[in-house]
């Protein structure tokens, strides 16, 4: 992890000891995650009849081959699997879900209304993640992405501050020059009084800016390898600040219309898992076991890939 997010921690006397505590609590805290997602669903033409989270998932089976077949990772883990007896492979699959308001029919009782408001659920955005041979690597695979991504994130606090530190070196150094070059007219007078009062209420105010930067500055904390340890300490040290776990369930009939929970209707009854990291839109996340057997050719790939 230091590695990966500034190497020069290792200067920090004991920096290993520290940073000990917080890491085995984000480990224990991501592998209780994990923990949390189902097992996985098989993703094929098969079950996309059968199985009420893959028809909901996908709009069809062409649907579900393509995103797996354009999965670059997919592509690659076949490819260096080809000669080992694998007819299957398992990944994290995760994608955003939305809602819209459509109009549609309803069967109320014996009577079919029309032009009925309801709300349409969609899945899109499909990414493939960590494809493994068994589930249990799949999802160990899963485990070493999140606690990346928590390293992502203490490099991005890290980064906003020299950022912010760099920023106001620069504002300094132009108000600095600006105030330079009022001071050198100042000697000048006569004719150009009205100028010279301008310029001389531009100095206070180019002062006052300056004065605030200086005291940024002088409360803003140096990146050094010190507050480079904060910064991860402070992130591993509270990972479910920044990766958490929703669940949520819905009715949705084989149309992909959400249906009330008082409803005859008959529907399918889902129970979703959504990761949310950091500030990002919550994904549905899933483990899928997709069959190499259903995986589109390259011609066929490649020809979507350029049409699309």
């Amino acid at each position: 992890m230091v590695e990966g997010v500034d190497p020069t921690i290792r200067y920090v006397r004991g920096y290993q000891r520290k940073l000990y505590d917080a890491i085995a609590s984000s480990l224990d805290y991501t592998n209780q995650l994990i923990a949390e997602i189902p097992g996985a669903i098989g993703v094929s033409r098969t079950t996309f009849v059968a199985d009420p989270y893959v028809n909901a998932f996908f709009v069809n089976v062409k649907d579900l081959q393509t995103v797996f077949s354009h999965s670059s990772e997919i592509r690659e883990f076949m490819e260096d699997y080809h000669s080992y007896e694998l007819s299957h492979c398992y990944a994290l699959l995760c994608m955003h879900k939305s809602e819209k308001t459509v109009m549609g029919v309803e069967l109320d009782g014996e009577v079919l209304r029309h032009d009925v408001q309801q709300t349409a659920v969609c899945f899109s955005d499909h990414r493939i993640y960590t494809p493994a041979p068994t589930e249990a690597e799949t999802r160990q695979g899963l485990k070493r992405c999140l606690f990346e991504g928590l390293g992502t994130n203490a490099l991005g606090r890290i980064m906003a501050l020299k950022v912010r530190n760099h920023r106001l070196q620069q504002e300094r150094q132009i108000l600095n020059t600006r105030l330079r070059r009022l001071q050198q007219n100042k000697g000048d007078t006569g004719k150009h009084a009205p100028i010279d009062s301008r310029s001389a209420g531009e100095a206070e105010a180019i002062r006052g800016k300056l004065k605030k930067v200086e005291e940024a500055l002088l409360n803003s904390r140096l990146v050094a390898p010190e507050e480079s340890l904060k910064q991860v300490y402070a992130v591993f040290n509270r990972p479910d600040d920044f990766i958490r776990i929703r669940k949520t369930s819905l009715r949705l009939n084989k149309m992909g219309i959400k249906i009330d929970e008082h409803s005859s209707q008959s529907c399918n009854k889902i129970d979703l898992t959504e990761v949310i990291i950091g500030e990002e839109l919550p994904r549905v996340v899933t483990l899928a076991k997709f069959p190499r057997d259903e995986l589109l050719p390259p011609t066929d790939f490649l020809a979507q890939k350029t049409f699309s």
